[in-house]
């Protein structure tokens, strides 16, 4: 194996942080999330200056990492292109063969279908009803914001 640079530190920084400025009149008070998905809420009562995080993320969740584990290589590329497209709050994706074809640089359909057909034998994926490009997604696989908002 080839030798690589050691760090003592992470050479990696976050990127993409934003500073967000709340301003609040003498008797106003402003509720602020302190804990993510929670909502556990603080008062800010005076001017406050805060970091913010606009970049969007999707959750995959560890608990299934078995399964994904066994998917073939043409799985896990459309897997991780449903989870990169996936919107805020969606409980679909939207898996358009010749976008997908484009995306991940594939040049055979076939391989494509097997990896559609692959997620949806692993029950991460499930196909809408009158849609042959729309795939009901499983939230405790991957999910896009905060899963308290479906119930």
């Amino acid at each position: 194996m080839k030798k690589y640079e050691s760090y003592f530190n992470s050479p990696f920084r976050v990127e993409g942080l934003v500073e967000r400025q709340y301003v609040t009149k003498a008797d106003e008070q402003i509720w602020e999330a302190t804990n993510g998905e929670l909502y556990v809420a603080k008062k800010i009562d005076k001017s406050k200056v805060h970091l913010t995080d606009p970049i969007p993320y999707t959750k995959l969740f560890v608990d299934n990492r078995e399964m994904l584990l066994r998917l073939s290589g043409t799985g896990l590329r459309v897997l991780v292109y449903a989870i990169c497209i996936v919107k805020p709050l969606s409980q679909t994706a939207i898996l358009h063969i010749p976008d997908i074809q484009v995306e991940l640089g594939m040049s055979s359909i076939n391989s494509i279908k097997n990896g559609i057909g692959e997620l949806i034998e692993a029950d991460i994926i499930a196909q809408k009803l009158g849609s042959n490009i729309e795939y009901w997604i499983n939230p405790n696989v991957f999910f896009n914001g905060n899963r308290l908002r479906l119930i």
